[in-house]
């Protein structure tokens, strides 16, 4: 799980694998797959460096990727 800050200060939790999207907006607001939609302090490269280093990933191949390919894979994994 990763820590993120709603916007009226109260930290949450949240499992990496059920997020499905992160969207700038210009809040930064997370959607989990099902449905729920959070409206956080951090930015969506904070939230992508949050859920890489959940994972001790190395830069050079991030778990979190902004292409839509990554994403989609990420999804389908976190689903199935």
């Amino acid at each position: 799980m990763i820590e993120i800050t709603r916007l009226d200060g109260r930290l949450i939790l949240v499992n990496e694998n059920l997020i499905e999207t992160v969207e700038s907006t210009p809040d930064t607001v997370v959607i989990m797959a099902n449905g729920r939609k959070f409206i956080i302090k951090e930015s969506l490269p904070e939230v992508m460096k949050r859920c890489n280093e959940r994972w001790n990933v190395q830069a050079e191949a991030p778990l979190v990727s902004c292409g839509e390919e990554a994403t989609k894979a990420r999804i389908h994994d976190a689903l199935h």
